[in-house]
């Protein structure tokens, strides 16, 4: 090999050196940034998800070297997740979308017996302690349970809210206990949303206990008191007036209203009227309030009879802090049952304003009859529960005839008429000296028995045919 052969056989191998040194040099640079990454510590099991940074910061700052074990730890900051559910204190009652899902999730704690569940769903504070007891009773009784047909009613609905009751009946359909209902009062939220308000008892007149009553057992819990008068609002006493009036419970109306605004007579005319059209409250709603205040509130009490219906107005006020009926207005159930007679010879008006003061119960008789008609029969028995109240009530009852017929005729078929009304009174159980007859023949006409131009009048002379029931109580 020549001196020339021999540089250029070394210069390859420098450059080729040089080469080789560059390219391992580049290729140790790569590896050394791939593999940084991976030896980076993998997460601890046990520390919270890494996809979760609030968590993964918080879990840090608890592990991190500034935490001291002895000292107290601050409470950690909300957390996003928290935020978006967040955990009450204390449970809350549930709001619904309808009043039909608020009684449905009621009654469902209602037939399983549990009155807890029942009361958590209603909420603290709806359910009073004075009637806490009543309702757990009533809840859990083995002889009660949700009327399968109907368990939940609509009783009314105000610009305040809206008030359901459950109904409850025998489990045995040939036990001897009674039906009862529960109140449900339900508020309306901000869209349109609803709570559940409050939940309480009708009102249920009571007597007096008396030496005779059994005691209670020994060490038996006392029953809670079922709400009074005085105890309960408006509505409720509303509700039981209504009842009362539909079911002829003179003591209980008469115990719910004013005596100063609400005559005996006029208590007894609404009996009459509604009894004569077989008038019930509406199943659904049956009471409407108009009015709602602090101290008056007007409720509209909606009847129906199947083939008409009806309704009459109850106004309420404040009397000593308790609620009474203290208005009574009942002109369209009298213009029902007007319609309902049409053009027949009966006059339907069965109270009228006493020319001496006061109202008077007015009964009806066929022409030149002293006989009782089924309806006057019926009108008479809710006269006798009333005079059977006390041996002092007393009742005078005056006869009328309409002008046909001579004068002494028709002054003796009024006292036959009176006198027949008193024997039946009396075979009511009445006694003989709670009831005075007096006779006016066709001396006081309500209606005139004449047209202006001489001719017959029948429709005022059937409203003449009468005797009128004036209750001195």
């Amino acid at each position: 090999m020549n001196k020339t052969t021999a540089s250029i056989f070394f210069g390859i191998i420098l450059v080729g050196l040089v080469i080789s040194f560059f390219s391992l040099r580049g290729c140790g640079e790569k590896v050394e940034l791939t593999i940084a990454p991976l030896a980076t510590v993998p997460p601890d099991p046990d520390d919270e998800d890494p996809t979760e940074p609030a968590k993964a910061e918080t879990s840090a700052t608890a592990k991190g070297p500034e935490a001291k074990p002895d000292a107290p730890v601050p409470p950690a900051p909300a957390t996003p997740d928290a935020a978006a559910k967040p955990a009450p204190a204390e449970p809350v009652a549930s709001l619904f979308k309808s009043p039909e899902a608020a009684m449905a999730a009621l009654a469902e704690k209602i037939g399983s017996k549990d009155f807890k569940a029942f009361s958590e769903l209603a909420g603290e504070g709806a359910i009073e302690g004075a009637i806490q007891n009543e309702v757990k009773t009533l809840i859990e009784s083995p002889d009660l349970k949700l009327d399968p047909a109907k368990p939940h009613v609509e009783i009314s609905k105000s610009a305040e809210g809206l008030r359901w009751a459950f109904n409850f009946v025998p489990a045995n359909p040939t036990a001897s206990v009674a039906p009862r209902q529960l109140y449900t009062d339900l508020a309306v939220m901000p869209g349109e949303a609803l709570d559940i308000a409050k939940v309480s008892l009708p009102f249920t007149l009571t007597k007096a206990a008396s030496p005779a009553d059994a005691p209670a057992a020994p060490g038996a819990a006392p029953s809670a008191p079922v709400p009074a008068a005085q105890a309960t609002d408006a509505l409720t006493i509303a509700h039981a007036f209504s009842k009362a009036v539909i079911a002829r419970d003179f003591a209980t109306a008469r115990e719910l209203a004013d005596p100063t605004t609400v005559t005996d007579e006029r208590v007894a005319a609404l009996m009459i009227a509604i009894e004569e059209g077989k008038f019930a409250l509406k199943a659904d709603r049956p009471l409407v309030v108009t009015l709602s205040r602090d101290d008056i509130t007007w409720v509209l009490a909606r009847v129906d009879s199947g083939s008409m219906a009806s309704e009459f107005a109850v106004e309420l006020g404040k009397i000593d802090q308790a609620w009474k009926v203290n208005g009574l207005t009942f002109s369209k159930v009298l213009s029902a049952l007007s319609e309902a007679a049409g053009a027949g010879d009966v006059a339907y008006s069965p109270i009228v304003e006493d020319p001496s003061g006061g109202d008077s119960l007015v009964l009806y008789f066929e022409f030149d009859d002293a006989g009782l008609t089924p309806r006057t029969q019926r009108q008479l028995t809710i006269v006798s529960d009333i005079l059977k109240q006390g041996a002092e009530r007393v009742i005078r009852i005056n006869g009328h005839a309409d002008a046909l017929g001579s004068d002494d005729y028709n002054v003796n078929l009024s006292d036959r008429r009176a006198e027949t009304i008193r024997q039946t009174l009396i075979g009511l159980g009445v006694k003989p000296e709670q009831v005075v007859t007096e006779a006016f023949g066709a001396a006081k006409p309500r209606k005139p028995n004449f047209l202006p131009d001489g001719s017959d009048n029948p429709s005022g002379r059937s409203q003449n045919r009468r005797a009128e029931v004036l209750l001195d109580f």
